[in-house]
């Protein structure tokens, strides 16, 4: 279950692993215990030039981005999020990943 503290953070920094770390931290501090399932293996991060690329073919596609300059803002991630939602691709997080990338490359 994601909190009020969860959007607090995000609204720091829009990346969910972040926040969710964070959050937990706080958690742990408080005395509660460790995540229940082990946190998810992630894909390797996406350089600079490979995340303009994500946000030149969502601009392309009709997905605003708010701009291409290889930063995951809101923006990004809402245009990931409706591109993940319009594939199919699950979950529909709206992190533009390595995933994102290959389908974007395939085309619609």
């Amino acid at each position: 279950m994601l909190g009020q503290n969860f959007y607090s953070a995000r609204s720091y920094n829009p990346s969910y692993n972040y926040a969710q770390a964070l959050v937990h931290l706080g958690d742990r501090i408080r005395g509660d215990g460790p995540f229940i399932q082990q946190f998810p293996g992630g894909e390797r991060t996406l350089t600079v030039a490979e995340l303009q690329e994500i946000q030149q073919r969502l601009t392309k596609l009709g997905f605003d981005t708010g701009g291409t300059d290889g930063r995951v803002g809101s923006g990004t991630m809402r245009a990931v999020r409706k591109f993940q939602q319009q594939v199919g691709l699950d979950p529909a997080d709206g992190y533009p990943g390595v995933k994102v990338l290959t389908r974007l490359r395939q085309g619609l």
